[in-house]
């Protein structure tokens, strides 16, 4: 049974798959279902996991579930890059939308509900420009959230580098 687009998420109603699923981390039970986020969702289909079906029960490939996600989180490929990179690390990732960031990370082997957010990710390309009154305002958040920030910063080959950003008072 395929999973199914439904606005900025994807809906896995089978009741086993959803339960391997939800295990290893993924997803938010509501009800019967399992709600996947957009990149849970891309990095389980290329991972062949599951398969994604559209509204109208039409399958989407991988490169027409990119487009539908592109066309509804701003730079998604570039912030899909580092969902996948700290999942192969081995990490706990959920989206950070309503926080102000783009991710929250879990320290390894935890889920939510079990430990605090380990960090709020930040995601930018290596051209992308921020003032210090952005960047003060991202790191009070993070601090508010009692978490650190990382900012992780994708370049032209798609190599990654994570920066921990911080506020230090004298």
């Amino acid at each position: 049974m395929a999973a199914i687009t439904l606005g900025d998420k994807v809906i896995l109603r089978e009741k086993k798959l959803s339960d391997q699923i939800r295990e290893r981390g993924f997803g938010e039970q509501k009800g019967r279902e399992l709600i996947l986020d957009l990149f849970e969702a891309a990095y389980l289909q290329e991972k062949e996991k599951i398969s994604i079906q559209d509204e109208k029960s039409n399958p989407m490939s991988e490169e027409d579930f990119l487009k539908y996600s592109a066309k509804k989180i701003k730079e998604f490929y570039l912030k899909l890059q580092v969902y996948k990179d700290l999942k192969e690390r081995g990490f706990v990732v959920k989206t950070g939308f309503k926080f102000g960031f783009d991710f929250r990370v879990y320290p390894r082997g935890k889920k939510p509900g079990q430990a605090h957010t380990q960090w709020c990710i930040n995601v930018t390309s290596q051209n992308d420009k921020y003032n210090f009154i952005e960047l003060s305002r991202m790191i009070r958040l993070a601090g508010n959230l009692k978490t650190k920030l990382l900012n992780a910063v994708v370049d032209g080959e798609n190599e990654i580098n994570y920066y921990q950003l911080e506020r230090i008072t004298p």
